[in-house]
């Protein structure tokens, strides 16, 4: 017995099979979730570059997704939600500041740290229960001097865990060249809930 090792190369001479091009379009999209995992409904996801202005809004199961986007422009993605403050917030998050503050229970994350930073001062601080309290007296509608929810790029990695504020962490996606398909996710943050108990579904 014997064997041989042959080659066989297929040419389309007559040009049967049709030209398949690289896509000329890339996508973005994501999820936004709480440190917990909930996924949050109703986040407004705007997406800004030349020539592109495009809002999104996150589905039930916190998705979202720009499809049909011109490659190799730079472009960012920024989500955004500021509607009932008072969801999640009770005097229970006032008590759990306080135990922060005063060392018996420091803030185990900081996702935390920066939603109990309630005047976005970059600290935490007796003025933050102050505020925090005018709000569930309803003396004050809404926070002073932020928003209900805060956001943070999900891949960002904190320097100091135990000091957010250490480095500027990022509210936005930045997609340089969009050449394909990019992921964008992000932790949403209840500023004021402290115990995670913020609904996250469209309604609140």
């Amino acid at each position: 017995h014997g064997y041989c090792i042959t080659y066989l190369e297929v040419q389309d001479i007559r040009r049967v099979c049709p030209i398949v091009e690289p896509p000329i379009f890339g996508t973005i999209s994501g999820v936004i979730s709480t440190e917990g995992y909930q996924n949050l409904q109703g986040v407004s996801v705007d997406l800004i570059g030349l020539n592109t202005n495009h809002t999104a809004i996150t589905t039930a199961m916190g998705g979202y997704v720009f499809v049909n986007l011109a490659k190799g422009f730079n472009l960012t993605v920024t989500p955004k939600l500021d509607k009932n403050p008072l969801n999640g917030v009770s005097t229970f998050d006032l008590l759990l500041i306080q135990k922060h503050i005063l060392g018996i229970q420091p803030l185990s994350s900081p996702y935390k740290m920066i939603a109990a930073d309630v005047n976005n001062s970059k600290s935490i601080s007796t003025i933050d229960m102050i505020q925090l309290r005018k709000l569930i007296l309803n003396i004050d509608q809404h926070f002073q001097n932020n928003t209900s929810w805060r956001f943070v790029d999900a891949a960002y990695v904190f320097p100091d865990p135990k000091n957010p504020w250490s480095a500027g962490f990022p509210e936005t996606v930045y997609v340089q060249l969009l050449s394909s398909v990019i992921s964008a996710n992000f932790v949403a943050i209840k500023i004021g809930d402290l115990n995670s108990s913020a609904k996250v579904n469209t309604s609140e």
